[in-house]
């Protein structure tokens, strides 16, 4: 369950990006000042590793669109 909900929030934090929302530096501070996360998104991206977060968002989308991966994890 940790790894799609934390699939899920990068994918949503590259969404944000993409469309010239924020930048990934400021989503990482909101994250970790604004949520108290120990990590903001890109930084979990950067440790678990896009293609990782990529593979698991495309095989749940299998079943739900909704976890169609962002443009930015597709390798």
């Amino acid at each position: 369950v940790a790894a799609r909900v934390i699939a899920m929030i990068v994918n949503e934090a590259c969404f944000a990006v993409e469309e010239n929302v924020s930048t990934a530096g400021d989503i990482d501070t909101a994250m970790r000042l604004g949520t108290n996360y120990p990590k903001g998104p890109f930084e979990w991206k950067n440790e678990i590793g896009s293609k990782r977060i990529h593979d698991l968002l495309y095989v749940l989308s299998k079943n739900d669109p909704t976890y169609l991966p962002a443009t930015s994890l597709i390798p």
